[in-house]
């Protein structure tokens, strides 16, 4: 890529994998409890730094 190319452009991975992985980590950690409710949406924008689109996607692979 070229040097000037913004870092967020040269992300290998995307947030929206980040989360996936961060979602499944709290699952497997037991943070998260098989059948509970998870936390809102509006808490994990906040928590995580991220908009509506990626919370909502990354729940979606995860539902897949």
């Amino acid at each position: 890529m070229h040097p000037d190319t913004p870092a967020r452009l040269k992300r290998s991975v995307s947030l929206t994998t980040e989360l996936v992985q961060a979602f499944g980590d709290r699952v497997r950690d037991g943070t998260w409890k098989a059948g509970a409710k998870l936390p809102k949406e509006a808490d994990l924008i906040e928590e995580f730094g991220v908009s509506r689109t990626v919370v909502r996607e990354a729940m979606s692979r995860l539902q897949a």
